[in-house]
């Protein structure tokens, strides 16, 4: 893999952590400040994980460890790793270390989170999330209110998840995600003004990148139902374009039929 790769929900920034690889590790007998050589590793072994080289950042890890047996941060990296790499059990046994060592650790905590919900174990991931939430002081609070909805949607609460998406994008308004799922929220409840507000702002946000079949289709059925032709117009365009083959398109050949 070129690029670290993001699950369904977000994880955190397990740390303030740095670009950049070193190709060789420090003498140990050489280490004058442990906190100092524990932070170094930790920006290595993300930058590995970034570029792809999953077994040279365990190494890294390992390395703190041999120094400092109980770093919580090296044990909640490990807990990254592995779970990148398919190795579920041993991410939930690194997380779950890294939590007994420093229990107040919010950004591990909202990984194992993370971890729990792909495992569908969703109970558990929203136990997790909402822990995480309470810490007012954690910088990514916004996106585990925003995990939460994603939780709250999996087991059909959608209240719950309105409430936590309107929650996340009060603490910051740039979260794509939850602005799409708002808009598509406040479609279902014929909401229209506010879908296409919520959407509006999903579009800026997202602009940069490859717009989804999904939310070509949403933008269709909202501009159908304000009568917007110049935005219909555009997300056909788009929609047939990019994903003719899709269930999408399908549903947008259907739209037209029953006009």
């Amino acid at each position: 893999m070129k690029t670290c790769k993001r699950n369904a929900l977000l994880l955190a920034v397990i740390l303030t952590l740095l670009s950049g690889c070193v190709s060789t590790l420090p003498d140990k007998k050489k280490i004058k400040d442990p906190v100092v050589y524990e932070q170094k590793n930790l920006e290595i072994a993300h930058g590995f994980l970034q570029k792809g080289y999953p077994a040279r950042a365990i190494s890294r890890l390992e390395e703190i460890l041999k120094v400092n047996k109980n770093s919580a941060r090296a044990y909640g990296m490990l807990g990254v790793v592995y779970q990148a790499q398919g190795e579920y059990t041993l991410a939930e046994k690194n997380f779950k270390r890294s939590l007994r060592i420093d229990s107040d650790a919010s950004d591990v905590r909202n990984n194992y989170g993370v971890l729990l919900y792909e495992l569908d174990r969703h109970k558990e991931a929203r136990i997790q999330f909402e822990k995480v939430t309470e810490d007012i002081y954690y910088e990514q609070r916004s996106r585990t209110f925003e995990n939460l909805g994603f939780v709250a949607l999996k087991v059909k609460d959608v209240k719950e998840a309105e409430k936590n998406f309107q929650r996340a994008l009060r603490l910051d308004n740039n979260l794509p995600r939850a602005s799409l799922e708002m808009a598509q929220l406040s479609l279902d409840k014929r909401n229209y003004v506010d879908a296409e507000r919520y959407y509006k702002n999903y579009q800026n946000l997202a602009r940069s990148g490859r717009p989804t079949a999904r939310s070509l289709w949403l933008g269709i059925q909202i501009a159908q139902a304000l009568r917007d032709r110049e935005a219909l117009d555009e997300n056909a365009d788009k929609l047939t374009r990019l994903y003719p083959g899709s269930q999408e398109y399908r549903k947008y050949q259907a739209s037209l039929r029953n006009e």
